[in-house]
């Protein structure tokens, strides 16, 4: 919203405040890379670039409210458009102060699991409550809902669960494990995995726990383990090193 404000007030504004435009076309890059981040899932792997990206958005953000809040000029409205674009920069200040909070807090900290707590946990295959198994979103519903509505809604919830366990069960199933494989990749855990019990195959390791990896292509990795113990590990879990 903040960045749309911006861009309808840059518009009319024109070529006046060329600081807008740049900030612009680098604040849409990064909204870009950090929505792709997050619908893969990968924002472990890119956490610092994002942040990295956004101190320097920060810092052009404020040369440009700075520049745009300190025109006064009344010919041709220009000091409301620039007041307009200021007040669109400010709104994405804010934005971005959030997501520093968020990506740059580490996983067990008081903001991060404050923050997380307005999320919607995302169901994964016998997770330990960790922050990669939970998607980031609203809160789903609304006052005056009626009974029916809500009870469709369930159903609905509960249908598309068990859909996620069914492809999770087939991307398990899919992974064989190969003790003679040759171990090209070492990847550190982010957080600790309980395996499930029913399979044998799954690993247990604990959060820093390094795991030698086979390959590093889809949702599960063969690994082994420094005791010499061979299974599988979700690959959200870990990041190569």
């Amino acid at each position: 919203l903040g960045w749309l404000i911006t861009f309808v007030a840059a518009c009319s504004i024109g070529s006046s405040v060329h600081l807008i435009w740049v900030d612009l076309f680098y604040n849409l890059f990064l909204f870009i890379g950090t929505t792709l981040a997050v619908a893969t899932q990968s924002i472990h792997n890119y956490r610092l670039v994002i942040l990295t990206f956004i101190a320097g958005s920060m810092s052009l953000l404020f040369m440009c409210i700075d520049t745009a809040m300190s025109i006064r000029i009344d010919f041709n409205n220009l000091g409301a458009k620039t007041s307009a674009a200021g007040a669109g920069l400010i709104f994405q200040s804010f934005v971005l102060i959030f997501w520093v909070l968020y990506f740059g807090a580490e996983e067990d900290s008081f903001a991060k699991r404050t923050m997380n707590g307005f999320t919607i946990p995302r169901t994964g295959i016998n997770t330990t409550g960790s922050p990669s198994s939970q998607n980031t979103g609203a809160v789903a519903g609304a006052m005056g809902v009626n009974g029916g509505a809500m009870a469709h809604d369930a159903t609905t919830t509960t249908h598309h669960m068990q859909q996620q366990q069914m492809q999770q069960q087939q991307d398990l199933n899919a992974v064989v494990v190969v003790p003679t494989m040759e171990y090209a990749y070492r990847a550190r855990a982010l957080y600790t995995y309980e395996a499930n019990p029913e399979d044998n195959n799954e690993l247990n390791f604990a959060k820093g726990d390094i795991l030698d990896i086979v390959d590093n292509k889809g949702k599960w990795w063969q690994a082994r383990k420094q005791d010499g113990t061979i299974g599988i590990a979700p690959s959200n879990y870990l990041q190569l090193i």
